[in-house]
């Protein structure tokens, strides 16, 4: 009986020694990391992580994720403390390799508060602060933050930012295919009552919006309207009197 138990406890300890010698054998030592030109600025906080050509493909997994989903987790974690960081991918391709990929968040929308110009992306992260306005942010009046810091979801601190977002990230898809540069134009967008806003474009136009409508349909028709518009032009294009924009040239 216990020659037998034994004989099993010794089949136990070989599995699991060539187990462990399969697995942590250098057939899996990690060869490339193919890291694309979006996520060049993190290499050195996966190195941190481990994450180097030569380490062991299997203990990265078991010691900073989980080797079972193949996810390197806590690699992943550490490099999204940053929060310019977004979209993160570290693939295991093939055997030996891995792939990593990010996106980079950009400051595209600000608001003034206190001595501070504070900058969030399109999903409403804050990710920097300036004493001066950057020239191309669109800036947002008319709301109030009572505290910040980074990373911090701005969105949640008025209803109507969301759709504003929406709004610009639409028209910045629409230069991108049409080879406009409309949403660098777009100076300020003041937040009005009853679901209003109004766009102050070029310092020669105001847009008046209700943001009840349909806003991705309303931000192609105005840069539709705006790619066809004399650049020139001053006055006030307005979207809540009639379902068809009406310009009001300004007086001279």
């Amino acid at each position: 009986m216990k020659l037998k138990a034994l004989k099993i406890i010794l089949i136990i300890l070989f599995l699991l020694s060539s187990t462990a010698a399969f697995l942590f054998s250098p057939y899996y030592e990690l060869k490339n990391i193919t890291v694309e030109e979006s996520a060049v600025n993190i290499t050195d906080t996966l190195g941190a992580c481990g994450v180097v050509a030569g380490s062991n493909i299997n203990l990265l997994l078991l010691s900073k994720g989980n080797i079972l989903s193949g996810h390197l987790v806590k690699a992943e974690e550490q490099v999204l403390t940053d929060v310019n960081i977004k979209n993160l991918s570290i693939k295991r391709s093939g055997r030996n390799d891995l792939t990593v990929s990010c996106q980079s968040r950009k400051p595209v929308m600000c608001i003034s508060h206190d001595d501070y110009i504070i900058y969030f992306d399109y999903d409403g992260t804050i990710i920097d602060t300036t004493p001066t306005k950057a020239e191309k942010a669109i800036l947002i009046r008319g709301l109030d933050l009572d505290f910040f810091y980074m990373g911090r979801n701005i969105l949640t601190c008025n209803y109507m930012l969301e759709d504003i977002s929406v709004l610009c990230n639409e028209i910045e898809k629409y230069d991108t295919v049409n080879f406009t540069a409309i949403r660098t134009l777009i100076n300020e967008i003041e937040i009005r009552e009853n679901d209003g806003i109004i766009i102050k474009y070029d310092n020669r136009l105001e847009i008046l919006m209700d943001m009840t409508d349909d806003v991705k349909y309303n931000a192609n028709v105005l840069c539709a309207i705006l790619s066809t518009m004399n650049q020139s032009s001053k006055g006030t294009v307005d979207f809540t009197v009639s379902d068809t924009p009406f310009f009001s040239p300004a007086s001279e």
